[in-house]
């Protein structure tokens, strides 16, 4: 598999770079570094580094979901901008240079513990989505940052650019096309609705990608972590809890789709924590929380559009020789995602906004 061959090919290099003396020297370390494979995601590699000081997650970034130059610095700045939130991975050491090793490189905070399990974490996420959501940022800190004029409209036109990939692919299945097609044009009408966002702006530095295994829970300690920031973008908080709750996300590392309590339940608890950090800081004062709701709703749609989106244009890459990195499960899923009936449910059974 393609994924082995890319572990095995990189493993001897990695392990060579790490025990270098300009690499240690950067991270403090002394004596022998050990290397193992930890975890893999669409467009990373995720290694363990186990060193006299401790472990950490050496990050080797293959592509970009965000089709940027610089993939692995725009998420070593994201972390260090979000750092002071204390639910996210301190970065340590970036190497972008892509000379040694033919990707980005990047080392951060290793976090034990096990992903998010939705019957007994919601009000935790809940409480590290508000610890994140609050942090306030000068201009200058968060200019790098991805950023649009419609979180509606950008949804839009990435879900557009992602389906044109699959409305072109040859052995797309015709009716998902004429499904998928009507949809977009719904979309289209529907993005408009942003104007009543826009009117109250409520802005934060949010994930894009929060799916269970992108938490990290240590149940010893209590803590509740948001652990992989490749895409985030300087927007509606809305989106991401929106995000957290609709069944494309549940479902992609569980069998689980929540009740309508456990939603209430989840944006009660996140709620409760915003108006506690809304009563420390008077930058927050002007948040449009008693509109929360309606703003999730609203997200659903365009939520669901983009998850599904991706799904189409993954798709397009799985059956096709060549791409860097693959996942069966991700696949199923994938496949799972632009069934008729699949799309069907979650447009037009009342998932998403209507």
């Amino acid at each position: 598999m393609a994924k082995n061959i890319l572990q095995e090919r990189l493993l001897g290099n990695l392990k060579a770079y790490i025990n270098r003396q300009d690499f240690g020297s950067k991270l403090s370390l002394s004596g022998q570094v050990g290397l193992k494979f930890l975890a893999q995601g669409e467009y990373n590699l995720n290694y363990l580094l186990e060193t006299n000081l401790g472990s950490y997650v050496l990050r080797v970034n293959t592509a970009s979901q965000m089709n940027l130059k610089n993939q692995i610095a725009y998420e070593y700045q994201a972390l260090r901008l979000l750092s002071r939130s204390g639910v996210t991975p301190r970065p340590y050491y970036l190497d972008d240079r892509q000379e040694e090793i033919p990707y980005g490189l990047l080392v951060m905070e290793y976090l034990p513990g096990e992903p998010l399990h939705y019957n007994l974490d919601l009000a935790k996420a809940a409480k590290t989505f508000a610890k994140i959501h609050s942090l306030r940022f000068t201009a200058s800190e968060k200019d790098f940052l991805v950023k649009g004029t419609g979180p509606f409209s950008n949804i839009f036109l990435e879900a557009s650019e992602l389906l044109q990939k699959y409305f072109e692919f040859p052995q797309a299945d015709s009716q998902v096309k004429n499904i998928l097609e009507k949809i977009l044009l719904k979309a289209e009408e529907k993005k408009k609705d942003e104007k009543y966002l826009l009117k109250e702006p409520w802005s934060a530095v949010i994930n894009t990608e929060v799916n269970s295994h992108n938490f990290i829970v240590n149940r010893k300690k209590g803590s509740c972590h948001l652990i992989d920031w490749e895409k985030p973008i300087l927007g509606e908080p809305a989106q991401d809890l929106s995000m957290f709750l609709i069944a494309t996300t549940t479902l992609w590392k569980s069998e689980k789709i929540l009740s309508l309590q456990e939603e209430e339940d989840f944006i009660r608890k996140y709620l409760q924590k915003m108006k506690i950090e809304m009563s420390k800081s008077e930058e927050l004062s002007g948040i449009p929380i008693n509109t929360l709701r309606e703003r999730i709703t609203m997200f659903k749609f365009f939520n669901y559009l983009r998850a599904i989106s991706w799904c189409a244009m993954a798709w397009t890459e799985y059956v096709q020789p060549g791409r860097v990195l693959q996942n069966p499960d991700t696949f199923e899923k994938i496949k799972m995602y632009i069934e008729p009936a699949f799309i069907q449910r979650c447009f037009y059974s009342g998932l998403a906004a209507s």
